[in-house]
């Protein structure tokens, strides 16, 4: 089967070519990966069918595991806290390949979070130094402190860090309450952005809007991408037993699956409504204990799609 570069199509091309891909059916059998930060380990789950597949490679001696985001390159990355590194993972067989990110090459100290910018390298929050690093993409070799330390009052970026459709990078200030915006090429924080949200988590832009955890509220909230203005509390505090929200991910299925921190279960709301639809996995389920990020893996045709579809527009607005 031949492969076609986007890069070596029309930016119009390009873009309705990752927009087709993203959107179509192909997402075949997904597996809900569940970090447990105090358990120490990455939970799989069938979507569907809500079974324990098993977890992440134990090779990888997994340490307060934070977030887990697949890459470009179609493997898993995973941000292990307490090792202050970065790891990677087969997404097809879940085989743990190496350390990608030496421990506290750096600087980094208590890595939280994981995305990427256009170029495809690697922007890592590091929580314990109050900055974000940048890391190159097919390396893993330190490049830069891309935002400096208490830049624009940052204080605890964790791990919902997040390029935006916009481009910029987009930080959970957990200890200040604000989600902060910062440009992705040079670090400047942005400073008619202002997002109040009490004890941030994770971020997921929908449309108009961002959808961001609030731990302390037990809330999941609806922001202004464009100000950060709050506009309302999409799943209400304590929905359906809902207690110390982390993470959360939009499925295809329809469903916003959220991870309750302080009783371990998985719960799921309607992505239109927010209301509640049931308790999707019981506390205890896979071992998991301090669920704290949610990622939804697809069939390998569609596991690229996130940042492709970002670099092609950024080449359509040319």
């Amino acid at each position: 089967m031949h492969r076609v570069r986007l890069s070596a199509l029309t930016p119009r091309l390009s873009f309705l070519l990752a927009a087709a891909i993203f959107t179509s059916p192909t997402l075949a059998n997904p597996e809900l990966l569940i970090t447990g930060f105090t358990s120490d380990s990455v939970a799989r789950f069938d979507l569907s069918t809500r079974a324990h597949l098993g977890n992440l490679d134990p090779a990888a001696s997994l340490d307060g595991p934070l977030a887990t985001r697949l890459g470009s390159d179609g493997l898993l990355y995973v941000a292990d806290e307490a090792t202050n590194s970065i790891k990677r993972f087969n997404a097809k067989t879940f085989a743990y390949i190496d350390t990608f990110v030496d421990p506290g090459d750096g600087g980094l100290n208590g890595p939280t979070g994981i995305t990427w910018d256009a170029n495809g390298d690697l922007i890592v929050p590091s929580f314990n130094s109050d900055s974000i690093l940048k890391y190159n993409g097919q390396t893993g070799d330190f490049m830069k402190v891309l935002v400096t330390a208490n830049a624009g009052g940052l204080n605890g970026p964790d791990n919902g860090t997040i390029v935006g459709p916009d481009g910029d990078l987009y930080v959970p200030s957990y200890f200040s309450n604000r989600v902060l915006k910062f440009d992705i090429e040079t670090g400047a924080h942005d400073a008619t952005f202002s997002a109040v949200v009490p004890r941030p988590r994770v971020i997921e832009f929908r449309g108009a809007s961002f959808y961001i955890t609030s731990e302390s509220t037990d809330a999941v909230r609806e922001h202004n991408a464009t100000t950060g203005a709050f506009i309302k509390n999409f799943v209400t505090s304590g929905s359906n037993g809902l207690d110390v929200p982390i993470g959360m991910v939009f499925g295809p299925d329809g469903m916003l699956y959220v991870s309750s921190g302080s009783n371990d279960k998985i719960f799921r709301y309607s992505s239109l409504t927010g209301l509640p639809i049931d308790i999707y996995l019981q506390a205890g389920a896979g071992g998991i204990d301090a669920p704290t990020f949610l990622t939804i893996i697809p069939t390998p045709a569609t596991a690229l799609l996130p940042l492709m579809t970002l670099l092609a527009y950024r080449r359509a607005r040319r």
